[in-house]
């Protein structure tokens, strides 16, 4: 079993719903074909560097995972054959050295996803103030505006 970082760009046209069908898709041929998801990064919606397909913009995603080589030919052929991606890059890790770069980048994206998570109530309630301030400046606004007049 060797390590292998797989960063897919989805169309950008779709739907978060659909998105997510898509990398929900990409993860189950990863796990089909015997491999282990270690972590997944969401990068998000980004400029692409020159137009794909004349999309200038691409959903990103990045999944760390452990397979047996031999599956990696079937995986890429799956993704190649997969109209909902506008590019894949598989990227292996084999030395000891980038296998200690793989463990920091999963742990790092382990983090990352159980951040929000953690963070979420705490926006919610700041959220109501910050609702509330945008009425009153335009409160504000509309009275300035009439005493212009």
């Amino acid at each position: 079993m060797r390590n292998y970082e797989n960063l897919v760009i989805v169309k950008p046209t779709f739907t978060a719903e659909e998105i997510n069908a898509s990398i929900k898709a990409v993860e189950e041929v990863i796990t089909s074909n015997g491999g282990e998801i270690a972590a997944t990064s969401p990068m998000g919606m980004r400029k692409l560097a020159y137009p794909i397909n004349k999309n200038e913009r691409g959903y990103f995603h990045v999944i760390y995972y452990t397979i047996a080589p031999a599956a990696i030919a079937e995986i890429e052929r799956r993704f190649r054959i997969n109209e909902d991606l506008l590019r894949f890059v598989t990227i292996k890790y084999d030395t000891n050295r980038e296998i200690a770069a793989f463990n920091t980048l999963v742990e790092k994206a382990k983090k990352a996803s159980e951040a929000p998570k953690a963070t979420e109530t705490p926006a919610a309630e700041a959220e109501t103030p910050a609702t509330e301030a945008p009425v009153e400046a335009a409160a504000e606004t509309e009275t300035t505006e009439a005493a212009a007049e």
